[in-house]
């Protein structure tokens, strides 16, 4: 069975002659390019970012995002940039972080990344964190490196050895070693008196065995 590569030149033709095609065509084209496109700006996100958002009373809640570098003119959706100022946008919401510079990171989770404060009366408004001050290091500076909590409790163990007495220190080991012999005297006794009620049930059993064979002799 052959080909008819007439009729397939003619379809083709009549496809390329046909304005629905190429608006197929088009639309395909569109498609891909506006896909490259948003993965490429998805890529452009590769600073994580802690947002610390105020609630009052000197607590924070913390939201995780990313943030990249773009231009700040564009257009189509902000996929396609066309120049200006490089400025610091999250992905959540595509906030600007006013004034980044390279002092500003951090290290998020092994990642060169930033922490932002939202303001509390607008949360359109971000800036970075450079510097924390802890308030309550005073708790650290009460808890005693681990090398010396080790040494504190082995002189306790040992002030606890010394104010023992000779009972106190080996009791355990006496009641352990006395159940082993209570339970070894009961094994044997058990043993004995199993033997001697075996020995006087063969006995029994041996007499009345010879009893009918007494009996019946003339």
């Amino acid at each position: 069975m052959g080909f008819d590569l007439g009729g397939i030149g003619g379809a083709i033709g009549n496809w390329g002659s046909s304005m629905l095609f190429w608006v197929v065509i088009g639309l395909c084209i569109g498609f891909i390019f506006i896909g490259f496109l948003y993965i490429k700006k998805q890529f452009s996100y590769k600073f994580p970012v802690c947002e610390v958002i105020g609630v009052g009373v000197g607590k924070v809640m913390l939201e995780y995002s990313k943030a990249g570098w773009f231009k700040k003119k564009s257009f189509f959706f902000g996929l396609i940039q066309t120049g200006g100022e490089q400025e610091m946008c999250v992905k959540r919401g595509g906030r600007k972080v006013q004034q980044v510079s390279s002092m500003d990171y951090h290290d998020i989770n092994g990642k060169r990344g930033l922490i932002v404060k939202r303001k509390d009366d607008d949360p359109e408004v971000l800036v970075p964190l450079s510097k924390f001050e802890i308030s309550n290091e005073k708790l650290l500076a009460e808890i005693a490196p681990a090398d010396y909590r080790d040494a504190a409790i082995d002189i306790l163990d040992e002030k606890r050895k010394e104010t023992l007495t000779w009972w106190d220190e080996n009791k355990s080991t006496l009641l352990l070693a006395g159940v082993i012999i209570f339970a070894l005297i009961s094994l044997i006794i058990i043993f004995n008196f199993a033997k001697g009620e075996s020995a006087a049930w063969r006995e029994a059993m041996t007499k009345v065995n010879q009893l009918p064979a007494s009996i019946g002799a003339p």
